[in-house]
């Protein structure tokens, strides 16, 4: 079943409110999507071909064997490759990066399995900008990094949402408990 939208499932930041003023700031000037979706870890991509009945369950379930996670990004890098035009800026987790992870591999098994683009590594990081100028990107790095980046916060609940008329449309919330 090929389902109309596809799913995404997301954690929102837990973060002081000058934090969220500060990501919110940059990501006005910077970032394409700010509409879209509010800050947020991505966990599981853009996926059509499992029920959402059974997506949701599936998501659930997993977190329900999982304790927030408490993160501290002291890091923008540069997110660019050769397979895409687009440059992003990420703030990346030095603290709490490995639990990101490893909550993003249990997410990937039972139906999201043989979702999982393993060509694609997975780095846990919020987006705050996105460009066609990856010249202009890496000096946002620079800059935000000689500022000293230092957003910490917690994640408290895995959000499954659907991409439908150019935003992230909530569907569900699982408590991380």
């Amino acid at each position: 079943m090929i389902l109309p939208y596809p799913l995404y499932t997301v954690a929102y930041l837990d973060v002081s409110a000058s934090d969220r003023a500060l990501i919110d700031a940059i990501r006005q000037v910077h970032d394409p999507q700010v509409n879209v979706v509010a800050p947020h870890f991505t966990f599981a991509f853009a996926c059509k071909a499992v029920p959402q009945a059974a997506y949701n369950e599936h998501i659930a379930s997993v977190a329900r064997g999982n304790l927030p996670i408490r993160f501290h990004c002291r890091y923008a890098m540069l997110g660019a490759n050769d397979m895409v035009d687009t440059a992003h800026v990420f703030l990346v987790p030095d603290e709490g990066s490995s639990s990101i992870s490893l909550l993003h591999d249990r997410l990937y098994t039972g139906p999201l399995a043989e979702h999982l683009r393993p060509e694609f590594p997975y780095i846990p990081h919020i987006t705050v900008a996105s460009t066609k100028d990856r010249n202009m990107a890496r000096s946002l790095c620079n800059s935000l990094n000689s500022a000293g980046v230092d957003i910490q916060g917690t994640l408290r609940a895995l959000t499954v949402g659907a991409l439908k008329d150019g935003k992230l449309q909530f569907i569900s919330e699982h408590r991380l408990e």
